[in-house]
């Protein structure tokens, strides 16, 4: 047991959430770790006249939030570049934003954004078209809201010398008209033949836009995040950022498998790489994925979507995924895999099934999104042990209540209206659900996705009708999918998510009780701090009290 007397840091509030719901309210800190909770009276005993002190007074602490699934750092080197088109609510909106950001860029650069979201469309074939309008003969690159597609304009094809279609090792696409022109969607991963052509960061520019987006999910309340498509050239960039200062945020980085690869070679690419780490980032598991979006036709369903599409996995082999999750597991690697599409999802939950209980015992298997899933599924998905992680706002800022949205018109009425975002029905049936944000994918702001999960519509928008309310989370349901959940669901419950002796020190404090105050205005309180290995940030930089 800990000597009390020894203590780095003592905080206090007037309530304070831990596992056991106890009268709380304080919690003792050294070496970075918690030692010791009680009363504020019980606290006046601990430490020495040296201890530091901080009482938050009539804030709400609780274990520090996890987004359980965020690119952050592809997103603020390659992804979320340009102009965030997120707010645009009409093609004319686009285009006005693109034709400002062209004017900000000297010529002859590139014209970036990101963030488009396919339902401005209204249905409408999605082409370059767009893009010429509104930045002439200029090269462009915009990314589709949901990451697996780009629309380029003609003259980036031009630069990019693509005139045709283009054979991938993955099922990908340079779309084409019936004549095979381009038309300037590019779908999954056919947007890195973009790339060669494409400006790139400097190694201290990606290090200053990485070090800026980590300070900004903790001035959100954000203590660690689960960070998938994780790159191995990252792995410098990180050991850089860390000699210049500590990261203000805990990352767990998850090398992306390579569907496209040669299967035995990439089993073995990706263990190498496990346990490598800093002070507060490790890599740790592995990313896989079976299939693209709904949004774009490059899901995997097991019947075509209403246009035809979204009949194929992202492997042209599937049996090499399986190949794949088996023999990590075998190896005591936890995995998550990107599944959307109901056949998709049957395929990572068969497979995860098939793990023998020992290994399974030892790892964690997660399957990410999980937007359509009949109930047959779903009872095979409970009792498969996997772990579902998913992003209530996918389902709140894309999807409409009356269902003429995109994603669901694709899919038709039973699989977008039924099976749909099944996250209180996943719940409530015995499996652990994990809640992120999926950045640049939506917003990372987990005070709006913890309202959002709740209220089954965006925060700022009362007057729009709830998505699918019967799968509404309680505010603790939110709450534990951001720190106990997204904890256990990569196997790090003795570190985190909990406020108990040695776990780490990591902490969220907030104005407003995420458990008792309303949605709407919770997501609108602010962050008082932050703590991460018992270090108290403000704003996301470290503070001295």
């Amino acid at each position: 047991m800990t000597d009390l007397a020894f203590l780095d840091l003592v905080v206090t509030a007037d309530t304070i959430h831990t596992a056991a719901e106890s009268a709380v309210t304080a919690v003792g800190i050294l070496d970075g770790l918690i030692v010791a909770v009680g009363s504020r009276e019980e606290s006046a005993g601990w430490g020495t006249p040296q201890t530091r002190r901080v009482d938050f007074g009539d804030a709400t602490i609780t274990a520090g939030l996890t987004d359980a699934h965020s690119h952050a750092i592809t997103g603020a080197t390659t992804t979320a570049l340009g102009v965030d088109l997120s707010p645009a609510r009409s093609l004319d909106d686009v285009r006005a934003m693109m034709r400002d950001e062209a004017a900000r860029t000297p010529e002859p650069g590139w014209v970036l954004g990101w963030a488009l979201d396919p339902n401005l469309f209204s249905g409408a074939t999605i082409t370059s078209a767009l893009l010429d309008d509104s930045v002439g003969d200029r090269p462009a690159f915009v990314r589709l809201f949901d990451g697996h597609a780009a629309l380029v304009s003609q003259a980036a094809l031009r630069v990019a010398n693509i005139t045709g279609p283009v054979e991938f090792t993955t099922n990908s696409e340079v779309v084409c008209d019936v004549d095979g022109h381009p038309t300037g969607l590019l779908l999954e991963e056919a947007e890195n033949v973009m790339r060669a052509a494409m400006p790139q960061l400097t190694e201290a520019q990606k290090r200053v836009n990485v070090r800026r987006i980590l300070e900004e999910m903790a001035a959100t309340g954000l203590t660690s995040v689960h960070l998938m498509n994780f790159d191995e050239s990252s792995i410098e960039l990180l050991q850089e950022l860390e000699r210049e200062a500590p990261l203000p945020i805990r990352l767990r980085c998850s090398p992306f498998f390579d569907a496209g690869a040669e299967v035995h070679g990439e089993i073995e690419r990706v263990t190498r790489l496990q346990g490598i780490r800093g002070d507060r980032w490790v890599v740790d598991g592995v990313k896989l994925m079976l299939d693209g979006t709904i949004d774009n036709g490059t899901a995997w369903l097991h019947e075509p979507d209403t246009h035809g599409e979204s009949t194929k996995s992202q492997w042209l082999d599937p049996d090499n995924y399986r190949l794949a999750v088996l023999t990590l597991a075998r190896r005591g690697i936890d995995t998550a895999t990107h599944a959307i599409g109901d056949a998709a999802i049957l395929a990572a939950v068969e497979t995860i099934a098939a793990i023998p209980d020992e290994q399974k015992a030892a790892t964690r298997h997660r399957i990410e999104h999980v937007e359509t899933m009949p109930a047959r599924t779903m009872e095979r998905f409970v009792a498969s042990g996997a772990i579902a992680s998913m992003q209530p706002t996918h389902s709140t800022l894309y999807v409409w209540a009356d269902h003429t949205d995109n994603w669901s018109e694709r899919l038709g009425h039973e699989r977008a209206a039924i099976n749909g975002f099944r996250y209180r029905e996943v719940h409530d049936a015995g499996a652990v659900l994990a809640l992120g944000s999926d950045w640049p994918i939506a917003p990372y702001d987990p005070r709006q996705i913890l309202a959002d999960a709740q209220l089954r519509r965006p925060f700022d928008r009362p007057e729009t009708a709830p998505v699918l309310p019967r799968q509404a989370l309680t505010a603790r349901m939110a709450l534990e999918g951001y720190t106990s959940a997204a904890a256990y669901s990569v196997g790090w419950e003795s570190l985190t998510g909990t406020i108990e002796p040695g776990r780490y020190a990591d902490l969220t404090v907030f104005s407003a009780d995420p458990l008792t105050t309303d949605p709407e205005a919770f997501a609108r309180s602010p962050i008082v701090a932050t703590l991460v290995a018992g270090q108290i940030l403000r704003g996301g930089a470290a503070s001295e009290e």
